[in-house]
């Protein structure tokens, strides 16, 4: 297999352009959000413009009810002229899709007075003629292009394969939890709380780190951080990398406390929000995709998570994301903020309370869906 990773969405902009314009036979893409404003327009003029003969696009249901990270059954969207235009536009153009021919899937419906919000396919992928595919962080929205992120482009035809066949399951809502295993890479399929054994597959890489462990995610929280901190080796340097510029305060005040603890170095990425995830071990393993590697991940939403030690791709991940985000980031002692108590117990308090719903979910699910 070889690969590289791109770096923010217009790297990924360019090189997908330039595929899809050479496609033939199939598109296939899966996101959590898809907005009506320029990145949507672009994403399906783009594909109705390619050559290719089958073009799918799979979305989570969230984005029929939450636009530009607000709720459109809000007052705000009587308020809001330019938000009520995004909420038409987006219907509008996933319209326009269909009436080429491109297969629109809106999967995992939100339920009864929303009783399965937090169910989520939170999956990034692209897969182009069964050959060259991607995974990573970028939604199809302007705000999501904003910030920085990444998408790992690899050319294989069994990840490709492997890519798609997870694809063709979310859209029939048949998913699965399961890891492919494809030499020097392994596949993980998540699926939330079901694949809780799974995730331990996945955390044990922090019981083999030697030397370095550099975690990169906004969002990181438990069950990672505990894990992290009871199991990597001693003298095993751990960094963390998330940003001062972050949509979601409640991380940060979870680091604040945590950074106390005095386990790992914070490193706060400067300028604007990351949006991106990733885990490298030793240098010389990376750990990466959809996932965030936080709790919500964890209990609820179905995750691809790629770990390689294909060293073209683990090198293309230092000299662009690892060297770089560490150069443009500041080293803190501390987050400006008092050790809380509270902190500490209202996680607690949310992490116990996903469990319960997540094991309640669990039940629910048919024997052949529960937890494996």
């Amino acid at each position: 297999m070889t690969g590289q990773v791109l770096v923010d969405s217009g790297a990924f902009k360019t090189r997908f352009e330039t595929l899809a314009a050479k496609a033939q036979k199939s598109i296939y893409i899966q996101a959590m959000s898809f907005e009506g404003d320029s990145v949507g327009e672009w994403l399906i003029d783009t594909l109705i413009a390619s050559p290719a003969k089958d073009v799918r696009l799979c979305l989570d249901s969230y984005s029929q009810f939450v636009i530009n990270d607000r709720f459109i059954y809000s007052l705000g969207y009587f308020k809001d002229e330019a938000f009520r235009a995004e909420v038409k536009n987006t219907a509008a153009i996933v319209k326009k899709a269909r009436e080429h021919g491109i297969k629109v899937k809106y999967t995992n419906p939100l339920g009864f007075l929303f009783l399965k919000y937090p169910h989520r396919n939170h999956k990034k992928m692209v897969v182009i003629d069964d050959e060259i595919s991607f995974i990573g962080g970028l939604n199809f929205c302007e705000h999501n292009f904003e910030w920085h992120d990444m998408m790992v482009e690899m050319n294989s035809l069994d990840m490709a394969s492997s890519l798609s066949n997870d694809f063709h399951r979310s859209v029939a809502e048949n998913d699965q939890s399961t890891v492919n295993d494809l030499g020097d890479t392994k596949m993980y399929y998540l699926d939330g709380y079901r694949s809780k054994e799974i995730y331990k597959d996945i955390f044990k890489n922090i019981d083999g780190a030697n030397e370095s462990i550099q975690i990169f995610s906004p969002y990181v929280s438990d069950p990672l951080l505990t894990y992290t901190r009871n199991h990597k080796a001693e003298g095993v340097r751990l960094d963390i990398v998330s940003p001062g510029i972050n949509n979601k305060n409640i991380f940060k005040a979870i680091l604040t406390n945590e950074l106390m603890k005095g386990y790992f170095n914070f490193y706060e990425y400067q300028g604007r929000m990351s949006h991106l995830k990733a885990i490298l071990i030793d240098g010389k393993r990376l750990i990466c995709g959809s996932s965030n590697f936080d709790f919500i991940s964890y209990y609820f939403e179905e995750e691809v998570v790629m770990i390689t030690d294909n060293q073209e791709i683990v090198q293309s991940f230092i000299d662009k994301i690892s060297k770089p985000d560490l150069a443009d980031s500041i080293l803190k002692k501390s987050l400006g903020g008092k050790r809380s108590f509270f902190v500490p117990l209202l996680f607690a308090g949310i992490s116990k309370l996903c469990h319960i719903v997540a094991t309640i979910i669990n039940v629910l699910q048919p024997k052949s869906k529960r937890n494996v």
